[in-house]
């Protein structure tokens, strides 16, 4: 398995990671998930997990949540953190997800797509107890699952919605729904209308809902 840096570098990326997300929750009071679609958007999590030097070694975590969030905004936050000893759930979720990250040589944007920061920090118990290897096999057998889910699925999932919910959003019928997300119609080849209409309700480009 190729890695983006050395495994020597990993606990400083860990670290790192682990505080930029309790700083961004429990500082910046920004929902989880929220930030780390922001450090997605910023370009940082390409970055960090390329190995860019910057980013791994050259800065806390909380000076990495402040680019993140002077990247998007142009304002650095001026907030001070709060000094704790425990590894609470956020923290952990920054944790693991830096390895994981290293050790599956994902990116974090494709982690992303099958696994969310809150579904990570849900998972804290039992894993923050267990060795790491066992959150990637966890983690894999869900990005197995997600594979197989049509993108479709995958992204009404994501929004929440229910097959019912999301004809009532996007005026496109149930049955047409099951039909594409059991694939016995080819979304791909759908009306473009129909197409729009799914993305506009799951707020996604039409792209994002075609399979390859």
């Amino acid at each position: 398995m190729i890695h983006s840096y050395d495994e020597i570098y990993t606990p400083k990326a860990q670290t790192a990671l682990a505080q930029m997300l309790r700083y961004a929750v429990e500082d910046l009071y920004i929902e989880l998930n929220e930030f780390w679609d922001m450090f997605l958007i910023s370009g940082v999590a390409d970055l960090f997990g390329k190995g860019d030097f910057r980013f791994l070694v050259g800065m806390s975590g909380i000076e990495v949540a402040r680019e993140v969030v002077w990247r998007l905004t142009g304002e650095w936050p001026q907030e001070e953190p709060t000094f704790r000893l425990e590894k609470d759930p956020t923290y952990w979720t920054g944790w693991i997800l830096a390895w994981y990250q290293w050790y599956s040589g994902q990116s974090f944007r494709r982690i992303s797509g099958f696994l969310t920061a809150e579904q990570v920090r849900d998972m804290y118990s039992p894993y923050h107890e267990m060795d790491p290897l066992q959150f990637a096999d966890a983690a894999d057998a869900i990005r197995r699952r997600k594979e197989m889910m049509t993108r479709l699925r995958m992204y009404r999932e994501r929004r929440g919605f229910s097959q019912a919910e999301l004809a009532q959003e996007s005026g496109v019928s149930v049955r047409m729904i099951q039909h594409y997300e059991q694939r016995q119609k080819d979304l791909n080849k759908a009306q473009t209308k129909t197409i729009w209409l799914l993305a506009r309700a799951l707020h996604c480009s039409r792209e994002d809902l075609m399979e390859f």
